[in-house]
């Protein structure tokens, strides 16, 4: 176990296995559900197309390629 900073807040976090605090991991949970369903309902969207559908930021999408 080490002291870093969440990647997606920067709060400081005890590391096991993510690097991300409780509510961002939640939140990152949350918008890659909510990806991967637009996804499976739009198989042929572009990234964009699901970028401005689902409001998920764009550095989600792309970590989910």
């Amino acid at each position: 176990m080490s002291i870093a900073n969440c990647e997606q807040c920067g709060r400081v976090i005890l590391v096991n296995f993510d690097k991300r605090c409780k509510p961002c991991a939640e939140l990152h949970l949350q918008e890659t559900r909510k990806v991967k369903e637009f996804v499976r309902l739009h198989p042929r969207a572009s990234i964009m197309d699901v970028y401005h559908q689902t409001g998920v930021s764009l550095q989600t999408i792309k970590e989910m390629i």
